[in-house]
Order: structure tokens, then C-alpha cells, then sequence
């Protein structure tokens, strides 16, 4: 993680003060007990009994903040232990198990509410702002869970509530051991849904703070609850540098949006929104650069969406096209050639793998990483010219295929396992070839072929029912009516030959409904 992304904070913090700085080999395992990297029955006299446990966790430090795993602490992790963050432990008590569960990237606890249908209260107030203001911008920051979400949130202004808000200073309550500790410091605190205790759910904000709204001086404060109130829904801090449940607080954001990996996991406590029918966007694609074949998609570590369609590539965040695409593949990313056979997102390293011909690419977002292109022989077994590429999450493996045949890759890229290319007719309901393939943040496999797509459901190891859907119309926000028209114009000699504008709509619409799910 380049250092000012760590720079980049997202809602609860805590501030770098004399006291609690680290700048000592004991005061980093004491930091890394404190978030429970390291167990304190792994310690003796304030550090790790064997230098094996000393070097693990610092790699597990550095792995869940996406740095450079080195086991050592070097100048770029004491900078990070060095940075405001959230007092809330980033492991459970079980921290192997933890570690492997980011492969799905954001965190769920154990806990969450029985029910979808909470209540909540303001307590105590701020000053910073109005009462009025306060009592928006809290409504605001449950609404952000709740569009996404099959909750539902009354505010209530007497008796108890299953969240109660709270502005407080230093020691608070008895029942809350975790005592603010002035201006800068601590921003907020919540706790998990738990029906033992007579606080679970409530969210504490530090008053020694400067909350604002709509400003960069101060804390916004709208971010600071959004993120608490997730971890009142049951939501741990998530790995994502760029989602809201991440452990540092980034600034204010004016035009904020829930990413993709909270809807993620918000929706795996309490599904999804299907109060009210999902509505399709006003088209925002040009029917002439919608009528290509997609050939590839893939992620990039800021939880972009990439669409490339022949030398052109569209951008999709939190699953919306970005104004201004499509872009020349090459503009986007400098270096790359303008044309690309596949492409996947490794989400352990956060990078992305690019291949053309008998080269491939590694890439942080957008940028080149140095000594790249390589030739794909560094890839033993793996045939030039490939068709696609994607990571399935049913085991976490990487495959790519090519013509009828698909390759899987050993744990760490170096080569293809035995037993393989096998036929790509193994995954049940899949075209005999296949044009790009990727895996989403919501765990679905999709798979392109022609105009259509397909979503792969990886528990019955089938694509699912009432596919393939238009891929023009889902993915790159086209008009089923224009896409019609343009393929029903003549020739000189005789009309196209196209699916008929029933089955073009129908598929695209529903696929709409459960696109993100």
C-alpha cells in the first residue's frame, strides 16, 4: 500500500499523539495486541515468545492493510501504525480463520439482529450543530444501509431503542470500557447486535471532536456515523481501502457512495432491498458503441469494473457507468496495447493481470507495475492467444480459458495444474467458448459470450435460470429499443439476423433485478 493511501481515513479514528505513538519494536506488538494481530497468550514480558510469532504477525498486520508482506517493521508499517485509526480490533480471537475469510473482503461478525425492522434514538447531541442537523445527517447515515438492505429504521424519541446515540466526552458510561481520549483521538465507537448486553447497537461520538457537515475543516460527521452504524448492523472493518467500513477515516467526501463491497456485506446479514422494484437507469451508452462483442472484464483494487469492447474500454463504479467512457484501452491504461485477449483481478495481491498474445501485463489500478509486459511462459503450460480469465469463488483458484478448454493455475501463479486443459463444457450451461469472464464483489462468477452473458452459480454448479441476458443492455446501460433498431436496419442484400426485442428486454430486465445480489 503506497503511503498515502494510508493517508486516506475512513470513520472512526485515532490520532497520533506523544503517547501513543510507536516507534519501538515493543510498542508495535503492543499496538498489534492491542487490534489482536498478536494473542496475548502468545507474549511474554511485552513480546512474542519465538521470533516465528514475532515475524507472523506483523506479516498479518501488513497482509489485512494490503503492504508489502515483508515480516519486518519497516519505515512504510510503522508509518501506518503511526496513522489515525478506529479503536476497534481489526481480528477476532480467531485470527487464522479471519485472515482466510478476506477473501471475501468485507467482514461480517457473529452478531446481527434477529430482525429488520430497528428502532433508534438521539440521547445527547452535539453543539457543533444544530439539533436539527444532527437529527438529519443521523437519519442520512441509516438510510445508507437501509436503500441497500431489507432494513427498515423508526426513529423513536423516548424509552429504549436498539440504537441509542450518544455525544460524550472520556469515561462515559461503566458499561463502556473504551474511554474517549480528547480531541483527534478516538472519533466514535459502536457496538455489535447482541442481545446480552444493554448497549449493543448504540453508537458513542467523542464531543471533544469538531463535527461539521459539508466542509472539509472538521469531522464530517454524516461519514463518521454511517461507518458506526455498520458496525451496529453487525459489520466488522473491512480490508477495502476505499469502502466505508475500512478502519481509517478519509476525509470528507462530497459526493459519497455506499461502495460495492459494504452492499456486499450489509446484504449477506439482512439481504437485499426488494421493497421496491428496481427501476433501469436512463441509458447512458450510444447505440454505436454498444453493437461489439465484450473481450474481457475485470476488477481493479479501487473497485472499479472494467468492460473492454474491442479497442475500447468502459469504467463501471458501484454499478454505474462513469461519464466520459468508453476510452481507447491504451489512454486508460498507458502501456497496455489497444487491443487485450483476457484480463482478472487477484484480489489477495490486489492486482490485476492483463494478456495479449504470448505477453502479459501486472497492474496496481491503472498503472503498469515495473519489469512488465513478461512473456506467458512464465506461466508453465499456459497457451498464448487466451479466450478469458477470472478467479472463481468457489475455491479462490484462478482459471483461464482458451478455445473449448479451460487451465487452472497453482496457488501462486507460477504454473498449470495437473490433469489440465480440461473441456470447458464441465460448467453446465456454458456456450462451448467463451469471450471474457470475471468474478463481481457480490461473488458471482459472469461469463460472456456474443452479445449475451451468463451468471454461474457455484453451489449447483450450473449457470442460473433465465440466462444468457443481453450483455450490451445489463453492462453497458444501452437501450434495448435502439440496439433493436440498429440491428433490424437492412443491408443491401437482406435484414440481420437478431434475437427478437422480447427476448432482448425480458432477460435484461430481470437480469437487472439480480445483478449485485
Amino acid at each position: 500500500m503506497a503511503l498515502g493511501l494510508s493517508l486516506m481515513l475512513i470513520a472512526c479514528a485515532l490520532a497520533v499523539t506523544g503517547g501513543d505513538r510507536v516507534d519501538t519494536p515493543e510498542e508495535a506488538m503492543a499496538y498489534l495486541n492491542k487490534y489482536q494481530y498478536l494473542q496475548t497468550s502468545e507474549m511474554k514480558d511485552g513480546m512474542p515468545m519465538t521470533n516465528d510469532i514475532y515475524v507472523q504477525v506483523i506479516k498479518y498486520f501488513q497482509e489485512f492493510n494490503n503492504m508489502t508482506v515483508t515480516g519486518e517493521l519497516d519505515e512504510e508499517t510503522y508509518a501506518l501504525m503511526n496513522m489515525p485509526r478506529c479503536g476497534m480490533p481489526d481480528m477476532s480471537e480467531d485470527r487464522e480463520k479471519d485472515m482466510v475469510r478476506r477473501k471475501k473482503r468485507y467482514s461480517l461478525s457473529d452478531q446481527r439482529w434477529p430482525r429488520n425492522e430497528l428502532t433508534w434514538r438521539i440521547n445527547s447531541r452535539t453543539p457543533d450543530l444544530s439539533a436539527a442537523a444532527v437529527d438529519q445527517i443521523m437519519e442520512r447515515a441509516l438510510k445508507v444501509w437501509s436503500d441497500v438492505s431489507a432494513l427498515s429504521f423508526t426513529k423513536v424519541t423516548s424509552g429504549d431503542a436498539d440504537i441509542i446515540i450518544d455525544f460524550v466526552r472520556g469515561r462515559h458510561t461503566a458499561l463502556d470500557p473504551n474511554d474517549f481520549d480528547g480531541p483527534g483521538n478516538v472519533l466514535a465507537h459502536a457496538f455489535f447486535p447482541n442481545r446480552f448486553s444493554s448497549i449493543a447497537g448504540d453508537a458513542h461520538f467523542d464531543e471533544d471532536e469538531l463535527f461539521t457537515e459539508n466542509t472539509n475543516q472538521g469531522i464530517n460527521l454524516f461519514q463518521v456515523a454511517a461507518h458506526e452504524f455498520g458496525h451496529s448492523l453487525g459489520l466488522g472493518h473491512s480490508q477495502i481501502q476505499a469502502a466505508l467500513m475500512a478502519p481509517y477515516y478519509r476525509g470528507y467526501v462530497p459526493n459519497f457512495e455506499l461502495h460495492e463491497d459494504d452492499i456486499a456485506g450489509i446484504q449477506a446479514h439482512y439481504g437485499p432491498n426488494v421493497g421496491v422494484p428496481e427501476e433501469m437507469g436512463t441509458p447512458l451508452t450510444p447505440v454505436e458503441n454498444c453493437m461489439g462483442d465484450v473481450s474481457f472484464v475485470t476488477r481493479t483494487q479501487d473497485g472499479s469494473v472494467y468492460i473492454g469492447v474491442g479497442t475500447q474500454v468502459f469504467r463501471r463504479v458501484n454499478g454505474q457507468l462513469v461519464a466520459g467512457y468508453p476510452k481507447p484501452i491504451s489512454e486508460e491504461f498507458p502501456g497496455l496495447p489497444n487491443e487485450l485477449d483476457a484480463a482478472f483481478f487477484y484480489e489477495p495481491w490486489g492486482r490485476t493481470y492483463a494478456f495479449r498474445g504470448a505477453q502479459y501485463w501486472r497492474l496496481t489500478n491503472r498503472n503498469i507495475d515495473r519489469g512488465f509486459p513478461r512473456s506467458i511462459a512464465d506461466f508453465r503450460g499456459l497457451p498464448s492467444d487466451l479466450s478469458s480469465a477470472f478467479v472463481w469463488s468457489g475455491n479462490g483458484r484462478v482459471y483461464l480459458t482458451k478455445g473449448n478448454q479451460y487451465y487452472r493455475l497453482s496457488t501462486y501463479l507460477r504454473r498449470v495444474d495437473r490433469g489440465y486443459p480440461r473441456p470447458l463444457a464441465v460448467w453446465g450451461g456454458l456456450p462451448s467458448t467463451v469471450d471474457a469472464a470475471f468474478q463481481d464483489s457480490n461473488r458471482f462468477t459472469y461469463f460472456f459470450s456474443g452479445l449475451n452473458y451468463y451468471r454461474f452459480n457455484d453451489n449447483t454448479f450450473q449457470v442460473d435460470s433465465g440466462y444468457p441476458q443481453s450483455a450490451a443492455v445489463m453492462f453497458l446501460q444501452c437501450d434495448p429499443a435502439e440496439l433493436e433498431l440498429e440491428s433490424s436496419t437492412p443491408t443491401s442484400d437482406a435484414a440481420l439476423t437478431i434475437p427478437s426485442l422480447l427476448t432482448l428486454v425480458l432477460p435484461a430486465l430481470w437480469g437487472f433485478c439480480q445483478y449485485g445480489h
